[in-house]
């Protein structure tokens, strides 16, 4: 299956078969549910390959920066991406709000 979007929004990715800018956390649910479905949940290399090709755009030019074992390793990848696209928590301040 082809990635289909263009990274356009920082806070979206993009992946396969036509779903475009999934917000990282259905991405990691969605590499998650691949696993299973392969009997690989457990299996942190074959769900970094997994993932890794179905950055396109800028989310490829993004992991490909990334480290070696980062780009293997699931664990460390998923954190990467949850870093680098999840959006923003803002708590308020003590009375104040924003």
């Amino acid at each position: 299956m082809n990635a289909t979007d263009h990274m356009h929004d920082s806070s979206k990715m993009s992946t396969e078969a036509g779903v475009e800018g999934l917000s990282c956390h259905h991405f990691v649910r969605a590499v998650r549910e691949q696993a299973l479905a392969a009997g690989k949940q457990r299996d942190d290399q074959w769900m970094a390959d997994y993932a890794s090709v179905r950055f396109d755009g800028e989310a490829l030019k993004w992991f490909e920066s990334l480290e070696d074992e980062a780009q293997s390793d699931w664990k460390l990848l998923r954190r990467a991406i949850l870093t680098r696209y999840a959006e923003p928590v803002y708590e308020e301040s003590k009375g104040q709000r924003r």
